[in-house]
């Protein structure tokens, strides 16, 4: 399996709450990431477009979105047509791409080109304010509301970048239902039937002063995460040592824990049997 940098960004540190917002400026980065996959995943959002705008695009004013295509083309040579601005930046780029606008003390998911949710429904979010956007996140409004509030606030034209990532089943780039429960994938499958999905997120003020917020869905079975010694022993720590609750925050409940558990060769002392000096 290829090694992908992208999992050096991952943070497996146990002691680390999902609740921590993990911005840091972008530095070198690149602002947009360009992958093996850029022609597949073109396509289907393509596809998605096609079939129904609706349900992955809401414009936004024609100026806001004329700085959005001005930005993507000075980054990327790929363009698509299209007459709206905006939808021309979503089908041009792998990320997906969210307009916030402040309306009195608050900012409002007001404009979007998101074909790759990770389940949830752009249908369900556009016009409403952050803080519902996220309710459905357990301790978004008590933990991350403030702290969201004042990054936006205090956003300029230089990107921040952030990740988060979960544990799925399925590894489907359009996910807009979640399921009532994921299957349970057996410890004999785990490593190839679970897959690491992780949103590479950027914010960014722009002129106009509505704030651009990119995702950028990046994907692999975890047995591709594994496939260097050093990743295997940081996941099966993070496996080991995380709380629960913020194992079944980024999907991994009771039932497959023990399975993912058993697969990662950690016994029920939270050690792994191989190697129980190092965790």
């Amino acid at each position: 399996a290829p090694v992908t940098t992208w999992f050096d960004e991952i943070d497996l540190d146990p002691e680390s709450t999902w609740r921590r917002m993990g911005t840091r400026a972008l530095g070198s980065r690149p602002w947009l990431v360009a992958d093996e996959r850029m022609e597949e995943e073109l396509a289907l959002r393509r596809e998605l477009f096609q079939r129904s705008a609706d349900d992955v695009f809401v414009p936004a004013p024609r100026h806001v979105g004329d700085e959005v295509l001005h930005l993507i083309r000075n980054e990327t040579d790929r363009q698509a047509g299209h007459d709206d601005p905006l939808a021309a930046a979503g089908l041009s780029v792998q990320e997906d791409l969210c307009l916030l606008q402040q309306r009195g003390t608050a900012w409002y998911l007001d404009a979007a080109f998101v074909c790759f949710p990770s389940r949830w429904r752009l249908a369900d979010k556009i016009g409403r304010p952050l803080v519902e956007v996220h309710a459905p996140t357990d301790g978004y409004v008590d933990h991350l509301a403030p702290r969201v509030d004042r990054l936006l606030g205090h956003l300029s034209g230089r990107p921040v970048l952030r990740r988060n990532w979960f544990v799925h089943p399925d590894p489907s780039l359009h996910q807009p239902s979640a399921p009532v429960s994921d299957p349970v994938v057996p410890a004999v499958r785990a490593l190839e039937g679970l897959h690491l999905r992780s949103e590479r997120q950027t914010l960014r003020r722009l002129d106009c002063g509505w704030v651009l917020f990119t995702i950028r869905i990046q994907h692999d079975p975890l047995s591709t995460l594994l496939s260097t010694t050093e990743r295997h022993h940081r996941f099966a720590r993070y496996v080991a040592r995380a709380p629960a609750s913020d194992l079944a925050h980024r999907g991994i409940g009771s039932e497959q824990l023990v399975e993912l558990r058993a697969a990662l060769g950690i016994t029920a002392a939270g050690e792994k049997s191989d190697t129980t000096s190092d965790l």
